[in-house]
Order: C-alpha cells, then structure tokens, then sequence
C-alpha cells in the first residue's frame, strides 16, 4: 500500500510539473504572437526601387476578375517587377495572363518589358516554349538587401505501384511499401490558379490594396546573393520553411473583363482591341467616363432604438467597388416604396462616404418624411434632390434645392 502511495504521489508531481510547463509555454506565445507577426512582417518586406523616381515598388502585382454576373472573361494576372540584373539599374518586368474559358480550354499568356510604360504583343505559353525563364532567378530586395527569387517549387506525387506489390508478394514481405513517389514541379498554370484563389479568398474584399505578406512558399523561393552576384543554392529561411513571404499589390473585381483597357498590359489575349461589351467605345472611354446608377438595394442598414426605425448608407461593397474608378459619374434613385415593412427613416451619419454624385432622387408611392442625417452629403457636390411624395428634414449640415422628381 506504502509503494501505491509513493507511485501515485509520483505521478502527481509529474503531471503539475508537465501543466507548469504547458502553461508557461502557452502564455509565453500568448503574450508575444503580435510581435512575432510584427517581425515577421518587417523581415519579409520585397520590394525594388525606381531609380529614375527612388519609388519603392512592390515586386509582384495581381489582378483577378470573377466574372461572376458572366458579364466577360474570368481573368487572373500576375507580374513580377525585378531588376534586369545586380547592379540594380534598370528594371524588368514579366507578366502572365490566365484566362479561363471553360469548355473551350483555359489559356495562358506572357509579356515582357524593360520599361514601366508599356507592354509589347504577348506570346501564348506552355511549360516547353519558355526558354528556362520561369526558372531563372529574379533580383529583388528583401529589406534593402538584394536576394534573387525563382519559381522552383515541387511536390511530391504518391501513387500505388503494381511492381512494388508483386516484388512484396514473391519475397514475403507483406509489410513493405507499396507505394511510389515522384518529384514534380508545379507549373505557371497552377501558380495562376493559386492567385486567383488568394485573392478571391482575401478578407479585404474587392478594390485596390496591398498585401504586405504573402506566403508563397509552394511556389517561390527567396535565395541569398553574395558581393560577387552568385545566387545561393539554398533557400532563406528556417529549415526552407519561412523563406517565401511576398508583398503583392491586389486588384479584384467581382465583374468579368468586358475590355482591353481593364488589363495590368491593356492587352487581353494578345488583343489590345479587346471589347466584349457591344459599345462602340474605345479603351480610353473607359478611363474618361463610368457610369454607375444606384438604387435602395445598394445600401445597409442601421436601426435607431432612439428613432425606432432605419437608417441607410452604402454599402462598403458598392464604396470599393466605386473606388476603382476615377472620373465617375454616379446616379442614385432610392425608392422608399420597394422597402417592405421597415421604417426608413433617411440617410445615416455620413451615408454615401464622400462620394461625388450628379444626381439624387428619392421617391415614394405614399407621402414620406426622410431625414439627412449629419453629414449624409458631405463632399458628395449634391446641390439639388429631386423628390416625390417625399418632405426632406435636412440636418446634413449643407444646402441644397429641392425639385418634384
């Protein structure tokens, strides 16, 4: 019984001494995860520099396109911005451009440019035309540090081997492997299907931004370069684990491609002409003016338990959607009477986000009251509502006419 007792005690103290441990552990990543992710976040920041203007560039940029209104193509498009060689003084750029289409078969293109102006004709690529150009080392920074970076990354392919079986049954040995491996490299085409879902998979949602850290550790590598320019065989990073991480600058757009001018090379399938939308416009028309008419469906709600009712603005959404353009020319009718069984009460705290808007119609079947809420219509260059069956109670803080719509 005396041993029992001395056994169990033993376990005792070891267990507390293994939930110390655990604990302390525990509170030590607890504690020390944000500036972790904070160093990791500086140590990993790519980059090339613009000698002609000194602007710190991003080195790779995406595009993708969902085309989920099957409106145009579904499209992703990456570049890489490198300099042409160590010396860092001029840059390189090459870009893909993937195209979906479906039944009739995906498709990839390439371009190449030694300027940051324009993109000449683009070739249509496969895995044996290209020369060994996905494979050779692009100079980039790290930090201010030149490192180079290829597209190398493999995986392994694991498949039942029949030979394998046979050879296991003869010599008895029936616990063998059975299985085969072979090392393959992953292909631009599946690296463009990767973007397409970072993007798509991205928390910030539509429009322009910049992602500071990527991780494209299946795909690319980063390679330390000596004073002589000789690029390592070996990979940064710990173990070849952390040795990937990227800054990409990020556009998408939930629309499909409709033309050329919507292209990071203003080329769509070697075709700069490209305009899928039947509109007799050139591609600068669709940098001069957009149109975009807007209705009660493109605002969110807010409920006042003060008011005892709704108060709409626009939705973040809409407002990135809207910040990918820069001459807009934005319409809004907001039609209180398709709103069922709410009480709308009017436009909320700085509804339409600063946007400039030619013209704002509000409407009704029945006589309504609509409030405008403290600056609702700020930097929005509203000077006249049209009105129907609606009083206006103006609090936005500007003045503006009023019209029967």
């Amino acid at each position: 019984m005396e041993i029992a007792k001395k056994i169990f005690d033993a376990l005792i103290i070891f267990v507390s001494a293994v939930a110390v441990i655990f604990i302390g552990v525990f509170a030590y990543y607890s504690f020390t995860e944000t500036d972790l992710y904070k160093q990791q976040t500086s140590t990993y920041a790519t980059s090339v520099t613009d000698n002609m203007t000194g602007e710190t560039l991003s080195p790779l940029s995406a595009n993708y396109y969902e085309n989920y209104n099957n409106t145009g193509l579904e499209v992703v498009e990456f570049q890489i911005r490198a300099y042409s060689d160590q010396s860092r003084s001029a840059i390189y750029r090459r870009g893909f451009q993937y195209i979906f289409n479906g039944d009739n078969g995906n498709v990839l293109w390439y371009y190449d440019t030694y300027d940051d102006l324009s993109w000449p004709s683009g070739h249509q690529y496969d895995e044996t035309n290209d020369s060994g150009k996905l494979k050779e080392a692009y100079f980039i920074e790290l930090d201010g540090e030149l490192v180079a970076t290829r597209m190398d990354g493999t995986y392994t392919n694991e498949y039942f081997d029949v030979l394998k079986m046979v050879s296991n049954v003869f010599t008895f040995n029936f616990y063998g492997d059975y299985y085969s491996r072979k090392t393959i490299n992953y292909t631009m085409e599946e690296f463009m299907i990767k973007i397409a879902d970072i993007i798509k998979g991205c928390s910030a949602g539509t429009g322009d931004y910049t992602l500071p850290v990527v991780d494209l550790g299946d795909f690319w590598h980063l390679y330390a370069v000596d004073d002589n320019g000789t690029v390592s065989d070996t990979p940064i990073g710990d173990g070849g684990q952390i040795n990937s991480y990227f800054t990409i600058d990020v556009h998408y757009d939930k629309r499909g491609m409709t033309h050329a001018g919507q292209s990071m090379f203003g080329i769509v399938a070697n075709d700069s002409s490209y305009n899928s939308t039947g509109i007799d416009y050139g591609a600068e028309y669709w940098k001069v003016t957009t149109i975009f008419n807007l209705d009660e469906n493109d605002f969110v709600t807010r409920y006042s338990t003060a008011d005892k009712g709704y108060y709409y603005s626009l939705s973040a959404t809409k407002i990135n959607e809207l910040k990918n353009y820069n001459n807009l020319e934005i319409n809004i009718v907001f039609n209180i009477s398709t709103i069922k069984n709410i009480n709308v009460l009017g436009f909320d705290y700085y509804a339409l986000n600063g946007i400039s808007v030619k013209s704002l119609t509000i409407i009704s079947d029945t006589q309504r009251d609509f409030t405008l809420l403290a600056g609702a219509l700020k930097d929005t260059n509203i000077t006249k509502i049209y009105l129907s069956n609606v009083t206006i109670n103006n609090v936005s803080g500007l003045e503006v006419e009023y019209e029967v719509a």
